[in-house]
């Protein structure tokens, strides 16, 4: 089984996201799941212009010449997608929206009906990840600013070939890169080890998995006040506020 992530942080391997992917997928491979990772930030893509070319004169194929088509191939070739995303005004980052415009050469032109929605189809059915995993993490203190980008990902999975099979979502997440608070989450990252191990062995996060990743990581009032701090200090321009760092 092959697991193909995409980490749509600025940060890359630094970010608050990556602390959550990483050990997601090591508990992928541990039960017997090849990953990968492909960092958005470090490739070339080119933002969509809507031509339409590639369901036209070149059918599947993209008039850029960046980095995607290879990307594409790797999203053809893989069984599990996993978009690994900070929020970014209530749903995916720029460089994640960018990237998922241009998956549209993997998309047929035809519209059809399946079941009680019309849909585009794939244009190789045989070829495309059969699940969606969503990661991510945002500065506010609360589950519910996430509700925007699970919309985006519902539709995104809303035909019957694709399933959006599991979710991690984690308020606070600020909190992940405080060297001080490790020992104190370490409860959530292992949950979200263990949560991809039961992705790769079971195809969904158990209800008791999930529970655990559900929990905040701080209460959302303390949390509220350790932000306000920490910009306090920066506008301030002091140099003190590590609570956030």
């Amino acid at each position: 089984m092959k697991l193909l992530a995409f980490n749509g942080s600025s940060r890359g391997d630094l970010g608050n996201t990556d602390r959550i992917l990483q050990p997601f997928l090591r508990g992928a491979r541990e039960a017997g799941a090849e990953t990968e990772v492909i960092y958005l930030k470090e490739k070339k893509i080119n933002h969509c212009t809507g031509c339409l070319t590639c369901w036209s004169k070149t059918p599947g194929a993209c008039v850029y010449k960046d980095d995607m088509p290879g990307l594409l191939e790797k999203v053809r070739r893989a069984d599990i997608l996993l978009y690994a995303t900070p929020l970014y005004i209530y749903t995916v980052s720029g460089l994640m929206k960018n990237f998922m415009d241009r998956i549209i050469p993997l998309i047929s032109p035809q519209i059809v009906k399946r079941g009680d929605q019309y849909i585009h189809p794939m244009r190789y059915q045989e070829e495309w990840p059969k699940k969606l995993v969503l990661i991510s993490s945002c500065a506010y203190p609360e589950r519910h600013h996430f509700s925007g980008l699970l919309e985006t990902m519902r539709l995104f999975t809303s035909g019957p070939d694709f399933e959006f099979a599991a979710a991690i979502l984690c308020p606070a997440g600020d909190l992940l890169k405080v060297p001080e608070l490790q020992a104190s989450i370490k409860w959530y990252l292992e949950a979200a080890l263990l949560a991809g191990q039961e992705v790769v062995r079971q195809g969904y996060i158990t209800p008791e998995t999930q529970s655990v990743l559900n929990r905040n990581l701080i209460d959302p009032e303390v949390y509220s006040r350790m932000a306000c701090a920490f910009w306090k200090n920066v506008r301030a321009g002091k140099d003190g506020a590590a609570e956030l760092r």
